[in-house]
């Protein structure tokens, strides 16, 4: 049976496994320096969310996830990966009063949580972000509040146990692939002035890549992992 520390172990492993491959961004910006005397100790996961405005409802400018990801986290993670042991991205637009965000979802200590957070908010591509009204908020959880400190503390209650304590691995796997997807895509967009032309570019072949390569990439591939067992499947 996994113990907590194997699980941990593993994950971090192939958490910094290839962490060259996210491409840098040049605005990255420094956390800078600061006291944790009034940090606590242990690790647990952090949010940074970051809010879309929304003009059409009905069509959610997923493309704002994608430059997110490809100019405010993948500088950040570049920079500050030691800090993270895992993570994950997540992606949300539904019809009600949260709308639609985009999560960077990580497991760190209180002091890492605290620079990558000061990373993330000194960024000159978010700034503006906030300041064009792209963006209508940015969250960060407060570092002197460590309240996930187990691996299974942000995955769905309603798994077994086994399933909320393993799946962290898979969701840092396929963000890994989707993260790179936009770092690699992206830069075949670097001529683009217009950056969130640039990534809605992205965007579009992220998705033509998903309903062409998906099924036997990804979906072909897990099946195997699980040895071919039937699957209920509701969306």
């Amino acid at each position: 049976m996994l113990t907590f520390r194997r699980i941990l172990a593993v994950l971090l492993l192939s958490g910094l496994a290839g962490c060259a491959q996210l491409r840098p961004v040049a605005d990255a910006v420094s956390g800078g320096d600061h006291a944790n005397d009034d940090l606590p100790d242990g690790t647990g996961w952090w949010y940074a969310r970051f809010s879309v405005a929304e003009p059409d409802i009905s069509s959610p400018r997923w493309h704002i996830d994608t430059l997110l990801a490809g100019e405010v986290v993948a500088p950040v993670f570049e920079q500050y990966h030691a800090d993270i042991m895992i993570w994950r991205v997540h992606r949300r637009a539904a019809h009600d009063a949260a709308g639609h965000v985009f999560s960077f979802i990580f497991y760190s200590t209180a002091a890492g949580a605290r620079r990558i957070y000061t990373a993330l908010d000194g960024n000159a591509v978010l700034q503006q972000l906030v300041q064009d009204g792209t963006l209508t908020k940015v969250q960060f959880d407060d570092p002197v509040r460590l309240l996930r400190p187990h691996i299974e503390d942000t995955s769905d209650a309603g798994w077994p146990p086994v399933v909320q304590q393993t799946w962290p691995a898979l969701a840092m796997g396929a963000s890994r692939m989707w993260l790179d997807l936009v770092g690699v895509l992206a830069d075949r967009h670097a001529d683009e002035a217009d950056l969130e032309q640039r990534y809605l570019d992205v965007e579009q072949e992220i998705s033509d890549l998903w309903a062409t390569q998906g099924q036997h990439a990804v979906l072909h591939h897990l099946s195997a992992l699980f040895g071919y067992q039937p699957l209920l499947i509701r969306y």
